[in-house]
């Protein structure tokens, strides 16, 4: 009888373990395919989150950055187009500087015109790009060009920007998240949405590293 009641405890030891492996495993599966899932059955959260992107998350101020204008050696080997590198999250992605933001967004990156460019340090750049992305795009591609791993994100993470054939490195020093930005003394800001429907940005600061 005892050998019984001890069977039947360690019986359903496994059996709860196994539930939540189950739970955990199918979280796993299903997470890359929850933007995709979320925009089959509400195709207009694609039009809120690029809204949501374009507003306006400054207080009003544009502040210099503590950086003055660096250039890196020219390399001809570099495209020509501008792109964002983040190596820790296997982010490579198109940076556009048109001022249609609905445009720029569906290629990868957003450059926020009226602020700072990688040759002109003397005020920050800020890049925007969605988190979650369009219907079309497959996981691939939102794990590449969108900022959809930016929380993952950590201090002293290095992003590198393509622009003009120069490479310009930088580091995350702050992490933070809110609706608007708290420090314009930043080289480079990025940010991002956290969730479909919510006010809420993530927003990482990096300073230009100089040699």
């Amino acid at each position: 009888m005892k050998q019984n009641n001890i069977l039947k405890w360690v019986i359903n030891i496994y059996t709860i373990a196994g539930f939540f492996c189950l739970v955990i495993a199918l979280a796993f599966v299903l997470t890359p395919v929850v933007p995709y899932i979320a925009y089959r059955i509400n195709p207009a959260e694609t039009t809120n989150e690029v809204n949501k992107i374009s507003q306006t998350v400054s207080d009003g101020t544009n502040s210099s950055s503590s950086t003055s204008k660096y250039l890196p050696p020219l390399d001809l080997t570099l495209p020509k187009e501008s792109y964002i590198s983040i190596p820790t999250i296997s982010v490579y992605s198109p940076i556009s500087t048109d001022t249609d933001y609905t445009k720029a967004l569906r290629d990868g990156a957003w450059l926020v015109p009226d602020y700072g460019t990688p040759e002109n340090g003397l005020v920050p750049i800020i890049i925007a790009a969605h988190r979650f992305g369009y219907i079309y795009w497959d996981n691939d591609t939102r794990q590449k060009v969108s900022f959809y791993n930016l929380p993952k994100t950590q201090v002293g993470d290095r992003i590198e920007i393509i622009w003009g054939q120069r490479k310009y490195t930088y580091e995350i020093y702050a992490k933070a998240e809110g609706s608007k930005i708290t420090d314009y003394s930043a080289d480079l800001l990025l940010y991002t949405c956290k969730y479909f429907n919510s006010p809420v940005r993530i927003f990482r600061y990096a300073r230009l590293i100089v040699p």
